[in-house]
């Protein structure tokens, strides 16, 4: 019954708590929370403290949908972006991004990867301004590399195992207009599909 009320007491001093998601980016952070979706419901609450001028520790902590204590992670951070959920490989579980750094452009995240039991830190870290689900566990991350060049990795998750498919470069060297697009060349793995494929895919939204 103790365990009970404290799990009640803990969620409703969770409710109370801005979601990340709806938050400006920019330091101090604001201590905030998130909920994944679907079957296997988690409420993860994030709490902010500095460590130095330029960095700040995240505390995560994760909770059932009763307010039971899942699990908890920490991180050292010197990103002015929120913590984030998304379904990188759809199967119905969201992952965690937790923003490490961020540079001009480019961000390093952590990866957990979302299971029934919480969530799975990896070792894994994604690198770029925009990380994209394009289905049947196919992922892609993309990253400026400089004013011309921008680079697309492409990724399949199988449970807790990462795979790189493929490495794309979008260069603008030599083009006369923008309107001409990128030149595209693939320059690592893409066996499976094809340069011609994963061009395609890496220039949608470019």
């Amino acid at each position: 019954m103790i365990e009970l009320a404290l799990a009640a007491a803990l969620m409703a001093q969770d409710a109370g708590l801005p979601s990340c998601s709806e938050l400006e980016s920019g330091t101090p952070h604001q201590n905030c929370s998130l909920q994944t979706v679907g079957d296997h419901a988690f409420i993860l609450t994030f709490e902010f403290s500095p460590l130095d001028d330029r960095r700040e520790m995240i505390d995560a902590t994760v909770r059932y949908a009763d307010g039971m204590l899942a699990q908890t992670m920490s991180y050292a951070t010197e990103s002015f972006f929120y913590p984030s959920l998304i379904d990188l490989n759809g199967d119905g579980m969201e992952e965690l991004l937790v923003p490490l750094e961020t540079g001009n452009v480019n961000t390093t995240y952590s990866l957990a990867i979302g299971t029934e039991y919480g969530f799975e830190w990896t070792s894994y870290e994604l690198n770029g301004y925009g990380v994209d689900p394009l289905g049947d566990g196919m992922f892609k991350v993309s990253a400026r590399g400089s004013a011309i060049a921008h680079y697309v990795e492409f990724y399949r998750m199988d449970g807790t195992v990462l795979e790189n498919l493929a490495s794309i470069e979008l260069s603008y060297d030599g083009v006369e207009t923008e309107d001409d697009g990128p030149n595209c060349r693939l320059t690592n793995g893409g066996e499976d599909l094809g340069e011609a494929h994963y061009c395609g895919l890496a220039m949608d939204n470019q």
